[in-house]
């Protein structure tokens, strides 16, 4: 059986390059030891501190909760905490009502609007 150089090549890089790494890379296994233990022994205070914390929020119910932000929703000013407004398409000025700001862009400038000549048509 005879086997093509050109089929031998790539195998044979590909092995040296294998044996190469497995030969750099034999002290890997020692180094992943020492990160184990040093998992094992480093300070744990943060896991103090999240246990605190779960027992604070432990404490209080869901209704204690929904009262809370119930009572700042009511401070804000109610179901929003901007009234809607309108503005002028034209000057920008905002408006209340949709009514008051078409009659600003509609209306001339003598009337108390800020109607552009010729930019709105009747």
């Amino acid at each position: 059986m005879r086997v093509p150089f050109a089929t031998l090549v790539p195998l044979v890089l590909s092995l040296s390059a294998w044996v190469a790494t497995a030969h750099v890379n034999g002290d890997s296994t020692l180094e992943a030891r020492d990160w184990v233990d040093e998992l094992n022994t480093r300070d744990l205070d943060y896991v103090s501190d999240i246990l605190e914390q779960r027992e604070v929020l432990a404490e209080i119910s869901t209704r204690d909760l929904v009262d809370e932000l119930r009572d700042r929703l009511e401070r804000r000013g109610g179901k929003s905490s901007k009234p809607k407004t309108y503005g002028c398409p034209y000057c920008g000025k905002k408006y209340p009502t949709f009514d008051e700001a078409k009659k600003c862009a509609t209306r001339p400038t003598i009337l108390g609007g800020c109607k552009v000549a010729g930019a709105v048509r009747q």
